[in-house]
């Protein structure tokens, strides 16, 4: 079977929006004949249903019906890789055939609320190893009417499971350092207390440094938070971790810069005494623009000595 996955960390279903209209009671849509292919995919739960998705061609003979499961995840001996599912139904297709086939509601006489709905990716399959991408009969408001068909394919036997993982969600070894598996350049933690120029945080104790390595390409775009794969660990003194605080609390300059990152950490200082106790985390760009982004989720340009104070 020749699968093609693409990513995705979400659910197992693709979201159209049904927007709000009111037209009169007419005939149900058309449903058009799905088209032919060699290949599978696993598609982003975040775009429209399947392309060519629609009725299986009369002169196609189904043996199997594929189901692609997004969001499913996996332990080995590191941690949890989270990717793509793709299940083998077999048995007696008649009446899932039967029912994906129904006709779609005839058109609404009221207004539909503009709602999201959720469709399962699934395909047949042929002996010779092609593919038809199927879809749902719909409702008066463009829903799925997915209740005969999934009820249906739950009671055919699922006869392989074809795991494809996506991407590292969690880490053993970060885990035990104490370190987030994955962050982003920006601070996902909203601090409380913004140390000023003059008045730098007093009684650290020192600090926990992570590092992280950016995974993908520099002209991929990443969603804060999702930027790096933890790489390593180390610790800093209380003077150390004062330096790394002093830094993070000049002025920020907001200086633009289009460098990525490959490499970057955060801090997280043990501050034993701060305005409000709250506690502090500080991300600093090892390479790239070497920015540290402060409290206020301003940028300013890390002083020298810090990268290699940060540098494992």
């Amino acid at each position: 079977m020749a699968l093609a996955t693409g990513s995705a960390t979400g659910s197992a279903t693709l979201l159209l929006l049904a927007g709000c209209a009111s037209i009169p009671l007419g005939p149900p849509p058309v449903r058009e004949v799905a088209t032919v292919s060699d290949t599978m995919s696993c598609p982003d739960p975040i775009l429209n249903p399947l392309p060519g998705a629609g009725l299986v061609p009369e002169d196609f003979e189904v043996i199997a019906v594929l189901e692609c499961a997004n969001g499913v995840t996996r332990e080995d001996a590191d941690g949890v890789i989270a990717g793509n599912e793709v299940r083998r139904y077999e048995g007696d297709l008649t009446e899932f055939l039967d029912a994906m086939a129904a006709p779609s509601d005839p058109g609404p006489a009221a207004v539909c609320p503009a709602v999201g709905y959720g469709f399962r990716a699934i395909w047949a399959t042929d002996a010779a190893g092609r593919f038809v991408p199927m879809s749902f009969p719909l409702t008066a408001c463009g829903g799925p009417k997915e209740d005969e068909p999934l009820a249906a394919l739950a009671r055919l036997e699922v006869v392989d499971r074809t795991f494809s993982g996506a991407g590292r969600v969690e880490l053993h070894e970060a885990t035990a350092a104490g370190c987030a598996t994955r962050a982003g350049v920006a601070p996902l933690n909203v601090l409380r207390w913004t140390p000023t120029e003059t008045q730098p945080p007093v009684d650290v104790a020192g600090a926990l440094v992570c590092v992280y390595q950016v995974e993908a390409p520099a002209s991929t775009p990443t969603v804060v938070g999702d930027g790096g794969l933890f790489a390593a660990t180390f610790s800093l003194d209380a003077d150390e971790a004062a330096a790394v605080l002093e830094a993070a609390a000049a002025r920020a300059t907001g200086a633009h810069c289009s460098e990525t990152a490959s490499r970057f950490v955060v801090v997280h200082p043990d501050v034993t005494a701060a305005a409000g106790g709250a506690p502090l985390t500080v991300t600093v760009e090892l390479d790239g623009c070497q920015r540290i982004v402060g409290s206020d989720f301003q940028t300013r340009p890390a002083p020298p000595s810090l990268i290699p104070l940060l540098s494992p």
